[in-house]
């Protein structure tokens, strides 16, 4: 989730809370209160009444009175209220067809020597109304308060956070392999423009250490392939003076195994560099099945000298997208693994299903498979290996979102490439 809707989701969730609660608790607190007013409002009416009663003499101004003012109920009392009491109550308004709800307040009081009980009530239907009118006003403000403050926000924060947008493009569009320079767009927040100022840094030394260390691989590249093969040629014009004893013989040959046991590692430690610092990044869309047929071509002479059957298991062909360069080489080291170390008679299946492509060899079960990638590991290399192969291939899966999984089950190794973040 990005960083503003983040911020903006935090706001709304907390101020739709609050409004929730707040707007109930808001509605209770304003109905207390009116129906407090209310309450002193009808001992204000009985404190008038004690006023009046004094006036009234006969029977008819008794009930002349109560015509006039008809919140005022009174009635002789056989049971004369000894305390005040407040309650309320509904009665049916057949005019409206409804039910009015009403505040009252029971007391009793003395008239010409007489007990009554006096009732004086009060509609609370103007003053729940009018608790809602301003309980929903209130909403209504909370909530355009609420909105204004999102589109305010939003506005603000897209304006406050555009220079690091830019610079996030900027940095996804940058190509080390291609672009000299890198440049970043001017904000008036300080704290932008010394990350521009960071990151400009930043990406000018890792250019130059990406051009320091392809300068390198180059010049090494050049460099010792030369005396490798100046070495090589003199051991095979040595191989062939006369006279040669049989040891000075067995001696040059090993010096030829061990030259090209060399130059196959300065390449693999050149290959491994170059996939380290991206140098293969053109894509394109390659064919599994394709380049796997080619690759068994390359290795049917290794396959005949083991006898070792290479059985191809296809339920359907898998185009992904790869660096093609990258892909031959991940299926070259993954068949040559498997020949180079399975049991002499046997078969080395290649399966190709769904998303992933697996290779099987029978084989004895390794001490540590879990260093089976790792550099040099012993357990990995052979006398013809450099001990770099999987190491290789670990790292083209990790440059092309690929991912490799080893394990070992009924008297055979597996190695199972998934391509399902490229397919």
């Amino acid at each position: 989730m990005k960083l503003l809707k983040r911020t903006v989701k935090n706001y709304i969730l907390y101020s739709t809370l609050l409004l929730v609660v707040s707007t109930p608790l808001f509605y209770i607190a304003i109905r207390q209160l009116f129906i407090h007013e209310m309450e002193e409002e009808l001992f204000h009416h009985k404190a008038n009444f004690n006023h009046i009663v004094k006036q009234l003499e006969t029977e008819k101004e008794i009930q002349l009175f109560q015509l006039i003012n008809e919140e005022f109920k009174l009635s002789e009392a056989k049971a004369w209220p000894v305390s005040d009491s407040v309650y309320t109550y509904t009665q049916y308004d057949s005019l409206e067809g409804i039910n009015i709800p009403f505040r009252a307040l029971r007391t009793g009081i003395q008239i010409q020597n007489k007990n009554y009980e006096l009732i004086i009530r009060e509609s609370i239907v103007g003053n729940t109304r009018l608790v809602t009118a301003i309980v929903a006003i209130q909403v209504v403000l909370l909530i355009l308060m609420l909105t204004g403050f999102v589109l305010i926000n939003r506005k603000l924060s897209h304006e406050v956070w555009d220079p690091f947008y830019k610079i996030l493009d900027k940095l996804k569009q940058y190509k080390i392999d291609e672009d000299t320079f890198i440049s970043l767009p001017h904000s008036s927040t300080t704290e932008f423009r010394d990350l521009s100022k960071a990151v400009v840094l930043l990406v000018n030394k890792s250019r130059d250490a990406y051009l320091n260390q392809k300068e390198f691989t180059e010049n090494a590249s050049h460099e010792l392939q030369t005396p490798i093969a100046i070495f090589r040629s003199k051991l095979e014009l040595l191989i062939q003076t006369t006279p040669l004893t049989k040891e000075q013989a067995e001696l040059i040959s090993n010096l030829l195994d061990t030259t090209d046991r060399i130059a196959r590692l300065n390449k693999n430690l050149l290959l491994l560099s170059k996939i380290e610092n991206r140098q293969f990044i053109a894509t394109d869309e390659v064919s599994v099945l394709a380049v796997l047929n080619r690759t068994i071509e390359d290795y049917q002479q290794l396959a005949f000298t083991r006898e070792i059957n290479i059985t191809v298991d296809v339920a359907k062909d898998l185009v992904i997208k790869a660096n093609p360069i990258l892909f031959e080489i991940l299926i070259s080291n993954l068949i040559s693994n498997a020949l180079r170390y399975a049991t002499f008679k046997t078969d080395v299946l290649i399966k190709i299903e769904k998303e992933t492509l697996t290779v099987l060899n029978n084989g004895s079960p390794l001490k540590s498979p879990e260093k089976i990638f790792n550099r040099f590991n012993q357990e990995s290399r052979s006398s013809q290996g450099s001990g770099l192969g999987l190491a290789i291939l670990k790292k083209i899966c990790e440059v092309e979102s690929f991912s490799i999984n080893y394990y070992y089950s009924n008297s055979r190794h597996h190695f199972q490439v998934c391509f399902s973040a490229n397919s």
